[in-house]
């Protein structure tokens, strides 16, 4: 007993330790303070009376009766932000517990906000003393000349190097004081990132300005000045401070998680919170434009299930005028980590064309704009909407519509195989597509008139894969099938390489169709279903996954009688496994790993010393989980 509350006790800090672990763009070190809309806002109605820290939940911003600033649902790329309205602010910890220590002279500011007026003083956050002394305050601002920047005020911290900003547009900034010499102040934002990042001298006068910063810890407070002065009208997403620098690589992935979380362009590579790059900027050059997507960073605790770029979309979705602004949105897997499914368009016009029109589809017009997918792991299928507001297309009904998807992704729609998708609907100036697998280097465009020779897929209602008496059974239901010769089963262990395994005739009247794919192995297989009309055009499903396990078990005496349990284990590859043997109450009889190579191993277990009756045998392996019944006699 002592040793199971041990464990549980050591398995309760770990769990913790694991959550508490999460770091915008997994970098910890130095982080001081860290708050977010989507979490820590204690709420009477919409009103904020408290903001915990992600990083530190005995850490509080507070506020009271009217100055409580307001939390504004789905305001950035579906993520709520606190508003504030000039007259509102929140206090948070100071003195020893205050993000900075005092006098301190290198630390890094990073901000998700936006303000609703420019030429006007404002502040987005401030650390300083109750004094007017200008030499003792960290202060996140805005000028009176349309510009935002650091802590402005006399000799010898003065700069010259703001940036500017509009009303009402979201920005990811950094504030980087690098220490109290010359070169010693760096701002960065989303638009200057990607084209080199500037250094000036806080003292413009070029001298060292060191030991003259006396940083004050008496004030911490978000939306306004100490004196609550120069408030701030607008608003603030996510807001993060490190007692350090922040540069190189650390910066690119805070970059990157702010620009994955609210679908803001960055222009340059993004990277996971581990380094991977899953959107080239340079390979993906031609369509480097409006970069949005979904994600899956643990470490960064980044969820992001619904996007779109606020280039041409809105904080709920909603297009701007003229944009074909995307949301993409239900991704049927979306559960493995460090999974990211990102599209960025090539900004041709907006405007429909019969150029670059698959032979089949001759006659149609589509938009000339086209847009490019870069997948880290696999998100499965989506749901993908085209907002459609402002321009001027010839279709009136679904079927007038295509999304056609190049496979090869070199953005000719006249070569290779292209698959085709039918909206589900088309209301309000929206087209909807569900179910829309969206591959590494695939390229998509839109036909917005398309001819009577345009592929019309059947109407695949559903299409699944489920594993039977150790085969694989495909299963699928279609609609407006009158037309189809036969339905061509594909099938892949990469998703890019597929063969063909077996056709299905269409009957006419029946709508269900079954196929057994007999070649079950290890891993995860990929289906795809090519369907053939009568005419010989031909469309695509979806594409369905499912995973079989790398090991099979089977207890070849079962029930035990000479106090050995014989275990066959047939594995696809080698590896390493655990057997455990428990009673039904939970006690562990018996535990060994064994070495097995490809092919079929036996383990014996030595069950002599244990009373008779029912047991459970559990085998792991890396990411399978296996278990049987045993009877001892």
């Amino acid at each position: 007993m002592k040793k199971t509350l041990k464990l549980s006790l050591l398995l309760s800090v770990f769990f913790v330790q694991t959550i508490n672990a999460q770091t915008p763009g997994g970098v910890n070190t130095s982080l001081k303070l860290w708050i977010r809309a989507g979490s820590g806002t204690n709420l009477t109605g919409t009103l904020v009376n408290s903001w915990t820290y992600v990083n530190d939940n005995t850490k509080t911003f507070t506020g009271t009766g009217t100055q409580r600033p307001t939390l504004t649902a789905n305001l950035i790329n579906f993520n709520p932000a606190v508003t504030f309205n000039s007259a509102q602010w929140m206090d948070g910890p100071t003195g020893a517990n205050a993000p900075i220590p005092a006098s301190d002279d290198d630390y890094t500011v990073f901000g998700v906000w936006q303000s609703n007026i420019v030429n006007d003083f404002q502040r987005i956050w401030v650390q300083r003393t109750t004094l007017n002394t200008n030499n003792d305050a960290l202060a996140f601002s805005t000028w009176n000349d349309g510009r935002y920047g650091d802590e402005t005020g006399s000799f010898p911290f003065d700069h010259t190097i703001p940036r500017p900003y509009t009303a009402g547009a979201w920005n990811i900034s950094q504030l980087n004081l690098l220490n109290q010499a010359t070169a010693d102040l760096e701002i960065i934002d989303d638009r200057n990132i990607s084209t080199g990042i500037t250094t000036a001298t806080t003292d413009p006068a070029g001298t060292n300005g060191a030991a003259l910063r006396n940083l004050g810890a008496t004030v911490n407070r978000l939306g306004a000045n100490h004196d609550n002065a120069q408030p701030l009208n607008g608003s603030i997403a996510e807001l993060v401070v490190y007692d350090r620098p922040i540069n190189g690589t650390e910066r690119a992935r805070l970059f990157s998680y702010f620009a994955l979380k609210y679908g803001i362009p960055i222009k340059t590579n993004i990277v996971s919170s581990n380094g991977t790059v899953v959107w080239d900027a340079t390979a993906n050059s031609t369509y480097n434009n409006a970069v949005f997507g979904l994600a899956l960073d643990n470490t960064s605790g980044l969820s992001v299930t619904s996007s779109n770029s606020i280039e041409t979309g809105s904080g709920n979705g909603v297009g701007k005028t003229g944009q074909a602004n995307i949301v993409l949105s239900n991704p049927s897997a979306l559960t493995t980590d460090q999974t990211f499914l990102l599209i960025g368009h090539d900004n041709a016009s907006l405007t429909q064309t019969t150029t670059n029109i698959p032979p089949v589809a001759a006659g149609s017009q589509r938009l000339a704009r086209q847009w490019k997918v870069q997948s880290t792991g696999s998100a499965g299928s989506v749901s993908l909407a085209i907002h459609l507001n402002g321009l001027t297309v010839t279709g009136t009904n679904p079927t007038d519509f295509r999304l056609m998807v190049d496979l090869d992704g070199n953005g000719d729609f006249t070569t290779g195989t292209v698959f085709y998708y039918t909206p589900v609907s088309y209301a309000g100036n929206v087209l909807t597509f569900n179910n829309v697998p969206l591959a590494n280097n695939n390229v998509f465009a839109l036909v917005t008139s398309a001819t009577a020779s345009t592929p019309l897929p059947v109407t695949w209602t559903s299409f699944t894969a489920k594993v039977v008496d150790k085969k694989i059974q495909l299963d699928w239901s279609v609609e407006n099938n009158d037309d189809a010769k036969h339905y061509e089963i594909e099938h892949s262990l990469d998703k890019i390489n597929f063969t063909q395994v077996g056709i299905v005739n269409n009957q006419a009247g029946v709508v269900k169709y079954s196929f057994i794919y007999p070649n079950l192995t290890g891993g995860r297989h990929h289906f795809r279903i090519r369907q053939v009309d009568l005419d010989g055009k031909a469309v695509y499903s979806k594409l369905v996954s499912i995973k079989e396990s790398d090991i099979n078990i089977r207890v070849i005496n079962n029930p035990v009688r000479n106090g050995r349990a014989e275990v066959e284990i047939a594995a696809y590859k080698a590896g390493t496994v655990t057997l455990e043997l428990r009673s039904l109450s939970g006690a562990t009889v018996i535990s060994l790993q064994q070495k097995i190579n490809p092919g079929v191993s036996r383990v014996s277990l030595p069950i002599s010393g244990a009373a008779s009756g029912q047991y459970i045998l559990t085998v792991h392996s890396a990411d399978m989980k296996l278990t049987e019944r045993i009877l001892k006699l």
